[in-house]
């Protein structure tokens, strides 16, 4: 994507604002930072004000974007005796060979804003600006989550939640370099509103069983994070004819551990796990009763938007976070460091309809009137016009 001028634009002396965003990953990887840059560019796309470039991985291209090439994070070069003690570092050594290409592209393209959620890149280009100068502003959006003390050396940050924000400001980042912009989701898509008979065939055809209650999780099937292991001890203690576990997820190093675990702790046939595109993850939560995520933090948790878009009643850890997303006086937050309050949540919505479709029904309207694209996009833009304004620059 050129920096191209709309017609009043060159009769006014003036370009579009450019925005540049990155994701190494996109393409190929299937997280929450992936799928935000992708679906921003994607709402951005069209937009008269503003003038928006996309660079990602060679895998699955979108339309217009800028492909870059670099050794895959999980590439199979990694397997090979020779290659195999720069494993660990795979992540990095990403991200530095996309940087080397994508510094190029934001000084030949004169951008305005890097918007960025993966820190290596902008971490090249701080120093290079440093070192020769550029006038692009650098914009953190802090879905990892990272500490204040991490992003000090960014412009501007873009924080998720309220809680984040005060973390920022208790660390003393300026109030006027943070902006409370939340992630957007395409609701939409994932609100199917299926009948039963429909559901029954899609969980047949999915190879799911039609006779008990799914609990879906969704993650990176990993323990330090989102808690796999925790998940599938707890769910030993619910009746495996009644209750069936689904967790779709990335794999990770630790993921053959967790399924070893799930393989000595849970019955056979009550429990699966799934890698999914992510244009099959609407159906995956529409065919399920029940959304579970075991972390006890997020940056934000986009997962939670999917899962609510579906009616799907969520059971999570209570904190700031998920209070603000899923609202105070939502039944599913509990305490997720004990493992009988899982079993006890989903046991107390199995024994309620009302609650059940009250949360379903509460969910919906929540994440549609506060999360939708179609009304945040407006907030992104108008975070990227207060930028520019504060540099002068419009």
């Amino acid at each position: 994507t050129m920096r191209d001028r709309s017609s009043a634009d060159e009769q006014a002396g003036e370009p579009n604002p450019h925005v540049l965003l990155y994701s190494p990953g996109l393409g190929y990887i299937r997280r929450g930072l992936e799928t935000f840059t992708q679906e921003l560019y994607e709402a951005l796309q069209g937009e008269s004000a503003l003038t928006t470039t996309l660079c990602q991985s060679t895998e699955n291209v979108l339309s217009q974007a800028i492909p870059i090439w670099a050794p895959k994070r999980n590439s199979d070069l990694y397997q090979a005796k020779v290659f195999q003690r720069f494993q660990p570092k795979s992540y990095r050594i990403e991200n530095f060979y996309f940087s080397l290409f994508l510094t190029w592209i934001c000084y030949t393209k004169s951008c305005d804003i890097v918007h960025f959620s993966e820190t290596i890149p902008a971490n090249v280009l701080f120093h290079l600006r440093n070192r020769i100068g550029g006038s692009f502003q650098l914009l953190f959006s802090n879905g990892g989550p990272a500490l204040p003390k991490d992003y000090c050396r960014y412009d501007y940050v873009q924080v998720l939640t309220p809680d984040q924000k005060q973390e920022a400001l208790q660390f003393g980042y300026p109030e006027h370099r943070l902006f409370l912009v939340p992630y957007g989701l395409n609701c939409q898509v994932f609100s199917k509103h299926l009948q039963a008979a429909e559901k029954d065939a899609l969980r047949q055809q999915l190879g799911l069983p039609r006779d008990r209650v799914i609990v879906l999780s969704v993650g990176a099937i990993n323990a330090s994070h989102k808690r796999m292991d925790w998940l599938v001890e707890a769910f030993s203690t619910l009746d495996p004819t009644q209750f069936f576990l689904w967790i779709v997820g990335q794999s990770e190093a630790e993921t053959k551990a967790i399924q070893a675990l799930a393989a000595a702790r849970l019955c056979q046939g009550s429990y699966r796990f799934d890698s999914l595109p992510y244009d099959q993850m609407p159906t995956a939560y529409a065919v399920a009763d029940y959304f579970v995520l075991c972390s006890l933090q997020e940056g934000f948790g986009r997962v939670y938007l999917e899962a609510m878009a579906a009616g799907l009643p969520i059971i999570a850890h209570r904190n700031a976070t998920t209070e603000w997303i899923l609202g105070e006086d939502s039944s599913g937050l509990v305490d997720l460091t004990k493992q009988d309050n899982l079993r006890d949540a989903l046991v107390s919505f199995e024994g309620n309809y009302f609650e059940r479709e009250s949360q379903q029904s509460t969910n919906q309207t929540r994440v549609f009137s506060r999360f939708d694209w179609g009304s945040l996009k407006g907030q992104y833009i108008q975070m990227y016009q207060q930028i520019l304004e504060k540099n002068g620059c419009r």
